[in-house]
């Protein structure tokens, strides 16, 4: 099978007609026209320079697998399952699926057929006589997303506005296009000029010529109707190399799309128990992390391959995880007030999603009752242990099925068997377990949550005005311990040297020594020294003692970590 050809208004037609879609292997659009970004811009404004378009891939199939529509009226934090479209409604009916090439033609069809944010897509018909920089892009076109009331209030003898779909989608030649406009402009007071109506003149029939006439987009069809390809893995070999340059897509995303799920309403339900997790973007969980706990939960060991999930034994495990669900997610819900309860708010203090697989187990297995206050302290403390030694690390697949093998077998409702745990991970994994020195030196936020947790306060990593959002601090200043003082960054950039301040705190506090601002701290905070582990004595608190005083505070942040991570009998 050879390229074909189409017109970019053409393309846009036919994704109006319902004769394209994208499968749910695609990404959400991700383009973007704002103040940050120029992406759309950017692309219309080769399109018009005659720079090359590039090659799409189309999949031409009757299977039955999940589909969804493009956007027409895209909206900033849109949910992408409402475009989702029910898979047994093009049962067995050949649909024609865009494996590469979403981006260019969704940014298309939002700019002639939809709308950005409410606002339709606009061109400077008076552009392109000499390149102009925007956001750091160099461009001879312009083009801007307005409302007609934004465009009568910006339209003048230097910029004049019309719809882009207004030249493109017409029916009318360029002669005709030209007259209304002109007339329009002189309606609207413009004095027109020789030279404008030259731009004019050469503007509406580049956009028809590129837009509407030639056949700018080359595509390659694979043809799964005429049986070349048929084999899945295939399908997803090509898409994988296709868009190796792109934004990499999850395994996940993968299976979704190239496993006949029997299940319409997975996609929805995944999302769904996300946004809940997540919990407003604390947390970055994703398809990965549920698909991957799933299988264990299920009893399908950690290993994530998407062979689990084709042929035969993959229809049993969707089964069983369709089946499954209801109980999937309460264990997940479970984790989520686990995690309030344990003071992990925030991916800042959550180094590793692997090791929270283990703990929905637990829950799992004992339908979700495990409730006690001691199991979920014991299971707290095994946590931060797990997290502070980097337990999950490497050939994590192994260690997560000998964590599950080891409560299967020795916990119950009320014990969760943290020794056990702990002696497989030691033993047969070689990993540290113990409380040593050197725990401190891992996750910083970790360490600095705990010790605040011990102190009955706590870190909120989700606060609602980003200027409060709290940043590891240095108590003595890193720029003047590091130049003016001489010490080595071992010794600046340490544990002993931090503390959690916010944000606007941290601002005001600038570069000034601890014996300048601890004084006005311990106005604001009578207990300030107590409460971030500061030795009170004012001689430490002077830069030629700075080594003295990281040691000596090193020494009683690791004494409060090794009361803390006991456990309870």
């Amino acid at each position: 099978m050879t390229y074909k050809s189409m017109s970019i208004k053409k393309a846009v037609q036919m994704i109006d007609d319902k004769e394209l879609f994208l499968p749910h292997i695609q990404r959400p659009f991700v383009w973007k026209q704002d103040k940050n970004n120029n992406q759309v811009k950017r692309f219309l404004d080769s399109i018009l320079r005659g720079y090359p378009f590039g090659t799409l891939l189309f999949w031409i199939t009757k299977d039955d697998i999940q589909i969804r529509r493009f956007i027409d009226d895209y909206k900033d934090g849109m949910d992408v399952k409402d475009t989702y479209l029910k898979s047994h409604e093009f049962k067995n009916k050949v649909k024609t699926l865009v494996l590469d090439g979403q981006q260019r033609l969704q940014a298309l069809y939002i700019a002639l057929k939809g709308t950005y944010n409410g606002k339709e897509l606009y061109f400077d018909i008076l552009s392109g006589d000499r390149v102009f920089w925007d956001k750091g892009d160099e461009l001879k076109y312009d083009f801007e997303y307005f409302t007609g009331k934004e465009v009568e209030e910006r339209n003048s003898k230097e910029k004049y506005w019309v719809l882009l779909k207004d030249i493109v989608l017409s029916d009318r030649d360029a002669v005709d296009i030209r007259t209304d406009l002109l007339e329009q402009m002189r309606e609207n007071n413009i004095a027109v000029t020789r030279e404008m109506e030259k731009r004019i003149d050469k503007n509406i029939a580049k956009i028809k010529n590129l837009f509407a006439e030639l056949e700018l987009i080359y595509y390659y069809p694979i043809d799964s109707t005429l049986g070349r390809f048929t084999d899945y893995g295939e399908i997803l070999e090509i898409f994988i190399r296709t868009n190796s340059g792109g934004t990499p897509l999850s395994k996940s995303d993968l299976m979704f799309s190239l496993i006949k799920l029997g299940w319409d309403e997975a996609e929805e339900e995944f999302e769904d128990l996300l946004n809940s997790i997540n919990n407003q973007g604390a947390f970055s969980f994703d398809k990965d992390f549920i698909l991957k706990t799933a299988l264990v939960l299920l009893d399908k060991r950690a290993k994530y391959a998407v062979e689990k999930f084709k042929g035969e034994k993959g229809e049993k495990t969707l089964e069983m995880m369709k089946n499954n669900w209801e109980k999937i997610v309460e264990s997940f819900n479970w984790l989520k007030d686990f995690l309030d309860y344990a003071r992990i708010t925030s991916d800042a203090v959550l180094p590793s999603y692997n090791a929270l697989i283990p703990i929905i187990y637990f829950a799992y297995i004992h339908d979700c009752k495990p409730n006690s206050q001691k199991v979920k302290y014991n299971i707290q403390t095994w946590l931060y242990k797990a997290l502070l030694n980097g337990n999950f690390g490497g050939q994590s697949d192994r260690v997560i099925d000998n964590c599950t093998d080891i409560i299967k077998e020795h916990s119950e409702v009320d014990y969760f068997p943290y020794y056990k745990l702990e002696d497989n991970l030691k033993t047969r994994l070689n990993r540290i377990v113990d409380v040593n020195p050197n725990i401190i030196d891992g996750n910083a936020h970790l360490i600095l949550n705990l010790l605040y947790l011990f102190n009955n306060q706590i870190v909120n990593f989700q606060p609602r005005l980003n200027g409060n959002l709290p940043e590891i601090d240095h108590i003595f200043p890193k720029s003047k311990m590091l130049r003016t003082y001489g010490y080595p960054g071992g010794i600046v950039n340490n544990i002993g040297n931090y503390m959690l301040l916010e944000k606007t705190l941290n601002i005001s506090k600038r570069n000034k020594l601890p014996e300048d601002y601890f004084p006005d701290a311990l106005k604001e905070q009578p207990d300030f020294y107590a409460r971030n582990f500061i030795p009170d004595d004012p001689q430490l608190h002077k830069p030629e003692n700075f080594e003295e005083f990281v040691n000596r505070r090193r020494d009683m942040i690791f004494n409060t970590i090794k009361g803390v991570l006991r456990y309870h009998e």
